[in-house]
């Protein structure tokens, strides 16, 4: 067991007397391989990372109506997503006051109530006891008097872009001061058009036999995709320098990768003296077309028109449980051909050597109907339960949690020594560490020191 004295104020000993902090050689970067394998990290994962984190639920869209409801995850504790009568969206531990029982066992549906299978107690959308069996035989005023006691435990939310997130903890940074940075490309990623993105469907769900941190720390990673995505340059996806490009790292843990244009796409004849709105018509942007990157600039500024048009985000990792797709890849209708990827991914810990991920796909609501089905049809081709570039990602974090799994095994540290330092392109005009360039290890390595502080925090 992990020592109580430090288990949640600072430097946790493991039950064999290593400090967690030891886990980490920040002088040499490198990260013991055990932090995949161990039940203590992971326990205490769920304590200071997932219960005080802001983590992905919903999208608005999959619950339009008053009385709509999801079930989701936030770490190992099922929630409920249910939007009230007044349309705002609240987030319920899916745990009875009484007794502990789950409320409820359905994946989604619409109901004016929540009643336990257990006891029969009633709980509004809001997380309210409204009542119970024989409730003045049993209980007398009681409930109605510790109203506010018996009460579901609501978590915050806040959402950008239509995304819904939660967090338990009622002292945790504001959702605006959690994405720092990553807001103003977020914002140019996902906040584009008048009318926003919706989802569709549900999302997808499956199981990877990994620890969760191997898809975490991998996301701003371009040097992987030579080798293990290879198969991808065969098809005529990834002929461009897909190791070069411009990496970002924030201090809250988030990264990015976005697109070199110029570089990666061997644009360098292109007309770069049209004006922004031409060049976003020329290529637009994945999921829209010529004519919806007219509304661009009604939502983004000349900043943000400039990075769309020259270095969008393809990749980001919002610290520690989300990650956005948005770029161009095979489409599967003819060799070589490119159709868009428009995706959320929300990552559900199970244990040490288990996560659930949940896929969404997402359109711009007015994308004409050609442009959606293109959209939905080359991300569930490339993400999700069968998608091509989702399968080599997988094998590669499955047959890590295999390797380290034994003895010796993770006694292997994870090397992040391949540093390309600060290097931000001239009037490059996002914020955050910047590394232009061949991918290295920065963005990696900043996303192990921002887990490091605050697990030991």
């Amino acid at each position: 067991m992990l020592d109580s004295s430090s288990r949640l104020t600072g430097d946790a000993i493991l039950s064999d007397g290593t400090p967690l902090s030891e886990l980490i050689d920040r002088e040499r970067r490198e990260v013991s391989l055990r932090v995949h394998q161990d039940r203590e990290i992971f326990e205490l994962e769920m304590e200071k990372i997932f219960a005080r984190s802001w983590i992905p639920v919903a999208h608005e869209s999959e619950i339009p109506n008053p009385g709509d409801f999801v079930r989701r995850y936030i770490g190992q504790d099922s929630c409920l997503v249910v939007r009230t009568e007044s349309g705002a969206i609240n987030v319920l531990l899916n745990v009875c006051t009484h007794r502990g029982m789950p409320l409820c066992r359905e994946e989604r549906g619409h109901t004016r109530t929540f009643r336990c299978p257990y006891h029969g107690w009633v709980f509004d959308p809001q997380g309210n006891v409204r009542g119970a069996p024989y409730e003045k035989e049993m209980y007398g005023d009681w409930l109605r008097t510790c109203a506010d006691e018996l009460a579901l435990t609501t978590a915050r939310t806040a959402s950008i872009g239509g995304m819904v997130f939660a967090n338990w903890d009622p002292l945790a940074e504001p959702f605006d001061d959690y994405l720092g940075d990553v807001k103003w490309y977020l914002d140019a990623m996902i906040n584009r058009t008048d009318s926003g993105l919706e989802v569709v469907g549900a999302p997808q769900r499956h199981i990877v036999k990994a620890n969760w941190k191997l898809l975490a720390e991998q996301l701003p990673d371009g040097y992987h995709t030579s080798t293990l995505h290879r198969s991808f340059a065969q098809l005529g996806v990834f002929e461009h320098k897909v190791s070069s490009g411009i990496n970002v790292s924030t201090p809250e843990g988030h990264t990015m990768r976005l697109v070199d244009f110029k570089a990666t796409w061997g644009l360098e004849g292109r007309d770069d003296s049209a004006s922004l709105a031409d060049r976003l018509a020329a290529m637009p942007p994945p999921g829209t077309n010529a004519a919806m990157t007219e509304e661009f600039a009604n939502n983004l500024t000349e900043g943000q028109l400039r990075l769309l048009a020259e270095t969008p985000p393809a990749v980001m990792g919002l610290f520690p449980g989300t990650d956005l797709f948005s770029f161009l890849s095979h489409d599967g209708t003819e060799a070589g051909g490119l159709g868009p990827v428009v995706m959320v991914h929300g990552w559900i810990p199970r244990a040490p050597d288990l996560f659930e991920m949940l896929s969404w796909i997402l359109v711009e609501r007015d994308a004409p109907d050609e442009v959606r089905e293109l959209t939905r049809r080359t991300t569930i081709r490339n993400f999700g339960i069968s998608g091509l570039i989702e399968q080599d990602d997988a094998e590669a974090w499955r047959g890590v949690q295999r390797s380290t799994a034994g003895v010796m095994g993770r006694r292997i540290n994870g090397k992040y020594a391949a540093a390309l330092g600060i290097k931000r392109p001239e009037g490059f005009e996002g914020g955050g560490d910047v590394y232009a360039g061949t991918a290295r290890d920065d963005a990696q390595w900043a996303w192990w020191s921002r887990y490091f502080d605050v697990m030991t925090s």
